[in-house]
């Protein structure tokens, strides 16, 4: 059973957001990146938030960093104390919504600018995560050329790469370095 709508979009909202940024390139430079980022999403914040405006990037881009500091954390404690805090700076507090007709809790402000929206519903999905299932749910990739954030789903916490794409290449590479051995 879930109790919370924050496990579903909003947790791939999250570590979408966290993988924008990459080791060599960022895929937020432009405001019209931004907007191009959450058209996906619009259905998440539309009527809720404000439309992104170029000002909106930097804060972004910040939040993006906290976000990955959180899920990089070294234990729950850290992870929480950062959330925490992503979450008070947005003005994040929890109130009854009936929007969709059913009950729920929402917990960015009413009205709020993108940042405020993208931030507490981003710091909410990954507290669920915690909550429902510890850090250890949270993983970078081990590929050697990605840093990819993922959510590990699987039933025994072993997932090691982001994407299948990822875990293959790795895999053809160290059967490559066996063979030359």
């Amino acid at each position: 059973m879930d109790f919370s709508h924050y496990t579903g979009e909003p947790v791939d909202l999250s570590v979408s957001l966290m993988n924008t940024r990459r080791r060599s390139s960022d895929s937020l430079e432009t405001l019209d990146d931004l907007v191009a980022f959450l058209e996906p999403y619009r259905h998440m914040w539309e009527g809720v938030a404000r439309p992104p405006k170029s000002s909106d990037l930097a804060a972004v881009r910040t939040l993006r960093e906290s976000l990955r500091e959180v899920v990089e954390s070294e234990d729950e404690e850290a992870a929480a104390e950062r959330l925490n805090s992503i979450l008070a700076e947005h003005h994040a507090q929890p109130r009854l919504s009936l929007h969709n007709g059913a009950p729920h809790f929402h917990f960015e402000p009413i009205g709020s600018d993108m940042v405020a929206w993208l931030a507490a519903t981003t710091a909410m999905g990954i507290a669920s995560v915690i909550v429902e299932h510890g850090m250890g749910r949270f993983g970078v990739c081990a590929a050697t050329d990605c840093d990819d954030v993922f959510v590990d789903a699987s039933r025994n916490r072993s997932r090691r790469h982001c994407s299948s794409t990822c875990s293959t290449r790795e895999a053809v590479s160290a059967y490559r370095r066996r063979q030359s051995d």
